[in-house]
């Protein structure tokens, strides 16, 4: 019975975080919500038409055009374990081992365009998607380590980030 209730509780905790999660674009005035509604007007879509030529180019042997539709979700996967690395990787640095390993090109520049347009297709095929990295017990001491980071007072002003994104969350 006790581990009935404990699994309940346990339950019911979950939910009630999963419900307390929201999105950033909550936060953003009405003008930047416009913004990133508006496709011809975000100037994030120079990055994307770019990475979608690249994605054509180059990713598309081991992506076929019919399985594009398939990168859906992906990004929102991420960080994500890597076993091969045995670290953590970002969606970023899984592009970069395709373009070393399958392209056979040198890694791209990190801020470069091209990278930047690569990821900002990729992860264009998730929009609207919740962020649900995988439950891997290998990503839990990273995990713990972000959140200690998160929660650490640092700087002249002595702030933590959760200061102002949990603790003030919707306030200006």
């Amino acid at each position: 019975m006790k581990r009935l209730c404990l699994v309940l509780l346990l339950m019911c905790a979950a939910a009630s975080a999963q419900a307390q999660r929201r999105s950033g674009f909550e936060f953003m005035s009405e003008a930047t919500q416009a913004l990133q509604k508006d496709d011809a007007q975000n100037p994030a879509f120079l990055w994307l038409k770019d990475g979608e030529q690249r994605f054509q180019a180059a990713c598309v042997r081991c992506h076929s055009a019919s399985s594009v539709n398939s990168m859906s979700g992906v990004a929102a996967r991420y960080p994500a374990w890597d076993a091969a690395l045995a670290k953590p990787v970002t969606l970023s640095a899984r592009i970069q081992q395709c373009q070393i390993r399958h392209v056979k090109g040198a890694p791209l520049a990190a801020e470069s365009d091209a990278l930047l347009g690569l990821e900002s297709y990729v992860a264009h095929q998730s929009r609207g998607q919740a962020i649900q990295p995988p439950n891997d017990v290998r990503l839990a001491p990273f995990v713990e380590q972000g959140a200690r980071l998160y929660r650490q007072r640092i700087g002249q002003l002595d702030f933590s980030c959760a200061q102002c994104h949990d603790d003030n969350a919707g306030r200006r």
